[in-house]
């Protein structure tokens, strides 16, 4: 019967040795990698002649970067006993390197042999110039020459002085072509000195044998961290009757030393970092926190970033919590011991602690937070088990936003819609990772670069609506709002729009922290324009004693341009007083739906086809002229 032997090695140094002349030399290759958000998990396989007695071998030709404490030998023979195992890096020279460094040095001994040739013809021709012109008197005549034998004396001196010209410029060409190479050649060397020697990774293993083997199989593993993988995402969007269809995909980039050809791999959300040793038992002690008799008045944190932990009725940790920063998508998640860390963008909101079956917390923040969350007892009936998470089994009502763009009428449960595989894989799910193993083989270079592989397209429903906000952009936004999104296994990472096959542009995909619902800008739309502008004769600012009195007023126009009719919704604000001096008075909402925590005004509006429509608000404020600010 094969048993499988593993030896986990714990070796905190790394050793410079030479392999002994009677060493056997055994080659491997990648079969799978496993790419993590950092790290990678590297397989290879072998096989191996094992002589009777005892034996040294040295597996080849490995990744320098790996990390030795992760290394795992097995062979699958019972009759091989593994005695140690050890991971050794060497430094040799570099043949090829030394070669070119060589025959970049002869190269360099010519073109100075050159220079030295070319400078002693350029003071040939130096001296030739000067013998021409010590000789301007013409046969040492005193009397004058004829006009035919000055023009045969001038005509003489120009074509010589003119060849010898020509004959400088072109030896200083060569000059300069011959001092450009050799500083070539110098600054490759200087560069190369680096490369003389390089590095050679290898595994030295001493096995027992009883008896002499061959084809012996060998497995090799080990972890390298200079491997990573991000997400990334398309979020396409057809006119027609359909669902929103969102590409998974990933950039692998990695700089290992080694090629990863033709591998099987496995795009995995896990962390290889994560401690593997065992828990210890602890008593456990009730209440869990210590009260005090006199309750403290609450004062937010030093600092904006909070954390803590949050359980269940009996103090166990509730991995997989939201935590939303009320107000904002800012949040995260507890991991699997129910922890969480969070930077807050207003120390003063409150956060609230999400999770299926129990009830929403909500509470000021601290730095060390114990948060226990109770069961909600009466919403159990409600939930329903899908494939990746659980969901209330009510139905929203259908959007009346985007007729155009409406999708297939919702089942009386949503339910998940299997992903569209781009690529040959099988996706497995723990409770903590989520893995795409790629059934083809794919290479990456290790050259840094990213190699994108598109993984699983999600068909997820969504309702389209058309949404604009006049006092910061006239443009009309299509926005898609992507109901149980919870349940889908997405990581964050930046994602690209389509609509109708046209790049629209880029936005952040983070389910981390997002709801059930998340929502996404498709795009502008051209087809609705939108006008705001004050409207002067309602309009005014006065001053009153020590008080300013301000009114303002604002109309704005809508045309839909479309031939077809959509639905607008519309948002725009008025201040709120920070000050109790300070007062604010909505004198005309326009119809609006009004917020009055916020000063938000809603306007949704049903535009048929061509149609305009015209809306006025207007508010007042009165402060004290000491202020001296201006109203918007």
């Amino acid at each position: 019967m094969k048993t499988n032997l593993f030896l986990r090695l714990s070796i905190l140094s790394l050793t410079l040795t030479t392999v002994s002349a009677n060493a056997q030399n055994v080659k491997t290759e990648i079969k799978s990698v496993t790419v993590y958000r950092n790290g990678a998990m590297v397989s290879r396989d072998g096989t191996l002649s094992v002589p009777k007695g005892n034996t040294t071998l040295y597996l080849n030709n490995l990744s320098t970067e790996l990390d030795p404490n992760t290394l795992r030998v097995g062979i699958e023979n019972h009759s091989v006993k593994i005695l140690s195992v050890k991971h050794e890096i060497d430094v040799v020279d570099n043949e090829k390197a030394q070669k070119q460094n060589a025959a970049n040095d002869k190269r360099v001994d010519l073109l100075k042999d050159s220079l030295s040739y070319y400078s002693a013809q350029l003071s040939i021709l130096t001296s030739e110039e000067g013998l021409i012109g010590s000789n301007k008197n013409i046969g040492g005549q005193q009397n004058g020459v004829s006009t035919a034998e000055l023009k045969a004396m001038t005509d003489f001196y120009k074509k010589e002085l003119a060849e010898i010209a020509k004959k400088k410029i072109a030896i200083n060409k060569r000059i300069k072509q011959c001092k450009d190479e050799m500083n070539r050649l110098l600054q490759e060397k200087q560069n190369s000195q680096k490369d003389l020697q390089r590095k050679e990774s290898r595994v030295k293993i001493v096995l027992s044998s009883d008896v002499a083997l061959t084809n012996v199989p060998v497995t090799l593993s080990y972890l390298i961290f200079s491997a990573k993988w991000e997400p990334f995402y398309e979020v396409r969007v057809d006119a027609a009757n359909k669902p929103l269809d969102l590409v998974y995909g990933a950039h692998i980039s990695q700089s290992s030393t080694e090629d990863w050809n033709g591998v099987k791999l496995t795009v995995s959300t896990g962390d290889p970092s994560v401690d593997n040793a065992a828990p210890e038992f602890d008593p456990m002690y009730l209440p869990p926190v210590r009260r005090t008799s006199t309750v403290k008045k609450w004062t937010p944190p030093v600092s904006r970033t909070v954390y803590g932990i949050v359980t269940d009725e009996n103090y166990e940790p509730i991995p997989g919590v939201n935590v939303i920063e009320s107000g904002t998508v800012n949040g995260t998640i507890t991991d699997q011991d129910g922890k969480f860390n969070l930077e807050m963008k207003d120390i003063n909101n409150k956060l609230e602690f999400t999770y299926i079956g129990y009830v929403t917390e909500r509470v000021k923040p601290s730095e060390n937070m114990q948060v226990s969350m109770t069961p909600d007892v009466s919403g159990l009936d409600e939930v329903v088990v899908v494939a990746y998470g659980m969901q209330s089994k009510e139905v929203a009502a259908p959007s009346p936003y985007a007729p155009a763009m409406r999708t297939n009428s919702v089942p009386e449960t949503l339910k998940y819609k299997e992903p569209t595989k781009n690529v040959p894989l099988q996706l497995a799910q723990t409770q903590t990772t989520t893995e795409f193993k790629i059934d083809v083989p794919y290479t990456v270079p290790s050259d840094g670069k990213q190699y994108d592989v598109a993984m699983l397209t999600y068909h997820i429903d969504a309702d389209y609506r058309f949404t604009c906000l006049p006092r910061s952009s006239k443009d009309v936004f299509l926005m898609a709002d992507l109901k149980n999104f919870s349940q889908y296994p997405l990581l964050k990472g930046n994602a690209y729009i389509y609509l109708d096959n046209a790049y629209q542009g880029e936005c952040e995909i983070a389910p981390d922290f997002a709801a059930d619902t998340f929502s996404i800008t498709i795009g502008r739309d051209k087809d609705i324009a939108v006008n705001r502008q004050a409207v002067k004769e309602f309009t005014s600012k006065k001053t009153i004693g020590s008080t300013v009195k301000v009114v303002k007023c604002y109309e704005i126009t809508v045309k839909n341009n479309k031939n077809e009719s959509v639905a607008v919704e519309l948002t725009d604000q008025y201040p709120l007083p920070k000050y109790s001096d300070i007062k604010v008075e909505l004198t005309d909402k326009g119809g609006a739906a009004v917020d009055s925590e916020t000063g938000k005004l809603t306007w949704k509006l049903n535009l048929a086809a061509q149609e305009k429509k015209v809306l006025r608000f207007s508010y007042e404020v009165r402060y004290p002229k000491t202020y001296g600010f201006s109203v918007e």
